[in-house]
């Protein structure tokens, strides 16, 4: 399974500036993402990559608004990520343990709203505890 997506440029996702999440899991990426691939999408927070064929991101691909990006799977890990200088933003973390498996997906995470209410998995690790939304409740 699996869709016909191998490459992402900073066309594929041109427009769409006030874009919060993406999930690309078990897509056929497998083209590194270069620098500045998302740098029109200023509001991006969350990615999964998760169960795809990525083996590397270059430093500067993400905007300075990235908070975490999940790669459960894949043939590249965070710790590998982490290495490389400017890869992820400053602050931003990574999984590469567990997807966020929650009802809507990745799509309502750090909304301001803790989402416990429309799937408990919302509050749970895996999707961040809500991108923070659902911290201490």
């Amino acid at each position: 399974h699996g869709t016909s997506i191998r490459n992402i440029t900073s066309d594929t996702f041109r427009g769409l500036h006030h874009l919060t999440a993406i999930d690309l899991s078990h897509t056929n990426i497998s083209h590194p993402i270069h620098a500045g691939t998302f740098a029109n999408n200023k509001d991006l927070g969350f990615m999964s990559l998760a169960y795809t064929q990525i083996q590397a991101v270059e430093a500067g691909a993400f905007p300075g608004s990235f908070e975490h990006l999940w790669l459960t799977g894949c043939g590249l890990t965070c710790a590998e990520l982490e290495g490389v200088d400017g890869a992820l933003p400053s602050g931003a973390r990574c999984t590469d343990e567990g997807v966020c498996g929650a009802i809507f997906g990745m799509a309502p995470l750090g909304n301001g709203l803790c989402n416990e209410k429309s799937d408990p998995l919302y509050n749970k690790a895996a999707c961040l505890r809500d991108g923070g939304d659902c911290a201490g409740e």
